[in-house]
């Protein structure tokens, strides 16, 4: 199909449509109707859409159900992106006229007869004449490819079951003249209209054909002049129809077709790719890698997936394509072949091309249904490593390791550079936080709660502002720890801890200033808030301690900031006032304020 992907690519074809497209705007509704006047791009998009990795949601039985399934983008692109073919055979623009006119006949007995969905009984017309169209592109555009059957051909595309099926009747050359019983029969009286009505088949006996018309009644007569004015008002849509000088379709140059490379260099992929800075997730840099590969090295589709090395299989984690479709099917089983060429690309950091053996589809390049996949090696030193899988199975464009090998693997190397510089980072940024972290509690350590009371203090030396600190710690935990075990008493400080993290604002500090003993520093906080606070503190460990089956309670000691003070005569008053908690029993807390710390009393 390569050689002839669109029956609309014959040039002469090509330019009218072209000429004419250009002042529309081709929303489904149009390339709906470009699909339905060409049977070898309706074969793609339904090709596409039935791609095993994804879920359709559609029925696919119908031009219209693969469109909706594909998006606007991915089928424009099945037009739009193929290069004219010339040739000067008159009887393949034949073919392709009967095979319309049959189309929409097809289409008009199933409306007539209830025999079938008419949009399905349209794609079968469209497509009956498969084998003669494959046989001339066989014998005209690859001579040196082995001849193989349309059902081969079928199988090997992984078209919808029902569709083959359906179509494999079609192919028979059965010539009854009874009424249509089925997908066969409907489509062979199709033909017989389409004949008819001025559109034979380009391999049909003339006198025949005269004879078929001295036979037909009134009723086909008419139903046949009907035919005709249908199809030529089809082709009509977009400048096919032969009355229509093609001088007089448009002045102006077609527009530039889309080709397969995208233009610009290596230096320009690589600033396109790094040109968003440097990811802080895996997801970011996968994102910009296959969003590189299709929108700057002209591929269609581009995958990322991690590789087991010892079991073989792929699991795809990120897409990018123009259809807005999910991956259904994330993990893939390569095939021998393709394993082999895997474990070789991953030992020489090469990209390495798979091409898929014609027959049944199989591994990757079945379940992603595409005919070739370029795989880009990527983090080869870690564990599991990766690949982005390219390739260009909407445009039919064949990759060429030539004149693809570059960037392609100037993307691997991209992405494992950004890879490994990510979890440099991820390794600084933990190192940083354990210098600063208490491993068991996950608040700030001893040295970050001293930092922050200096800084507090002298803020509050400056602007006046009201500073309050309490000194928490826990109750008889020695006994906690003998009677449950050190392990209970790990889980009795990281509940504290976390009810310490809920409690406090935002912007307070809380740290395990050591052992069962914790600080908080409460910047711009008054003495009487502070103590709300130590209430809740006290009595939500406790209640916490009870659903945990522990006895968890907490003394604190509160003080605030006094003109002069430093952070150790706060921490030292603060102490005092913790002790004199203990001394009262525990589970509770005590100040040791200034009454010109305290509000106000109000007169009576």
């Amino acid at each position: 199909m390569q050689a002839l992907p669109s029956a609309l690519a014959l040039a002469d074809l090509h330019r009218r449509w072209r000429s004419v497209a250009q002042h529309m705007v081709l929303g489904e509704a149009e390339l709906v109707l470009l699909l339905r006047l060409d049977p070898l791009a309706s074969l793609r998009a339904l090709r596409a859409a039935h791609t095993p990795a994804f879920r359709t949601g559609h029925d696919l039985t119908s031009i219209q159900a693969a469109v909706q399934c594909l998006g606007v983008p991915v089928t424009r692109q099945l037009l739009e992106d193929t290069p004219p073919v010339h040739t000067p055979s008159t009887e393949l623009r034949t073919l392709w006229r009967h095979s319309i006119a049959t189309a929409l006949a097809a289409e008009y007995l199933a409306q007539k007869g209830g025999l079938m969905h008419p949009p399905a009984a349209y794609l079968l017309g469209l497509l009956h004449d498969l084998p003669l169209w494959l046989q001339w592109i066989q014998a005209t555009l690859q001579p040196q490819e082995p001849t193989r059957t349309a059902a081969h051909w079928l199988a090997h595309w992984q078209l919808p079951t029902s569709l083959q099926s359906a179509l494999l009747v079609t192919f028979r050359t059965d010539s009854s003249q009874e009424p249509p019983h089925d997908a066969g029969s409907l489509v062979r009286t199709a033909e017989r209209l389409a004949s008819l009505a001025g559109f034979p088949h380009p391999a049909a006996d003339e006198q025949a054909a005269i004879a078929a018309l001295a036979a037909a009644d009134k009723s086909d007569l008419a139903t046949a002049q009907q035919l005709r004015r249908r199809v030529e008002g089809a082709l009509r849509t977009f400048g096919f129809d032969q009355a229509i000088p093609e001088a007089e379709l448009d002045r102006s140059p077609p527009p530039t077709i889309l080709t397969g490379q995208r233009e610009g260099g290596l230096d320009e992929l690589v600033l396109r790719v790094l040109g968003g800075g440097r990811p802080e997730r895996h997801l970011g840099i996968v994102t910009a890698l296959t969003a590189a590969a299709v929108r700057f090295c002209g591929y269609d589709r581009a995958f990322h997936g991690r590789w087991n090395p010892a079991t073989g299989r792929l699991h795809l984690r990120t897409k990018c394509e123009a259809a807005a479709r999910r991956l259904t099917l994330k993990t893939l089983q390569p095939t021998p072949g393709e394993l082999a060429a895997l474990r070789t690309a991953q030992q020489t950091g090469d990209p390495v091309l798979l091409q898929a053996p014609f027959g049944p589809p199989a591994g990757l390049l079945g379940v992603l249904s595409t005919d070739e996949l370029l795989a880009v090696p990527m983090n080869r030193e870690l564990a599991q490593p990766a690949f982005l899988l390219l390739d260009r199975s909407v445009q039919l464009t064949p990759i060429e390791l030539g004149t693809d090998q570059a960037k392609a693997q100037t993307l691997g190397i991209m992405g494992s550079m950004l890879h490994e510089s990510l979890l440099l980072r991820r390794r600084q940024q933990r190192a940083q936080k354990f210098a600063v972290t208490d491993p068991l509690t996950r608040l700030s350590n001893r040295r970050m709660g001293l930092a922050a009371l200096e800084r507090e203090v002298a803020r509050a030396e400056r602007s006046g502002r009201q500073l309050t600190v309490l000194m928490c710690d826990l109750d008889h935990f020695k006994q906690l720890n003998d009677a449950y075990g050190h392990l209970q008493g790990d889980v009795a400080l990281q509940a504290a801890a976390d009810v310490l993290r809920q409690t406090v604002r935002r912007g307070d500090v809380v740290c395990r200033y050591g052992g069962e003993e914790f600080l908080v520093v409460l910047a711009e906080t008054s003495p009487d808030e502070a103590a709300v606070l130590a209430a809740r503190l006290f009595t939500a460990i406790a209640a916490h301690g009870e659903q945990l089956g522990l006895p968890l309670t907490v003394s604190i000691g509160l003080t605030s900031y006094r003109a002069g003070d430093t952070a150790a005569a706060l921490l030292q008053r603060a102490d005092g006032a913790l002790y004199a908690s203990k001394g009262h029993g525990r589970n509770r807390f005590s100040a040791d304020v200034d009454a010109t710390d305290l509000p106000p009393v109000p007169l009576p």
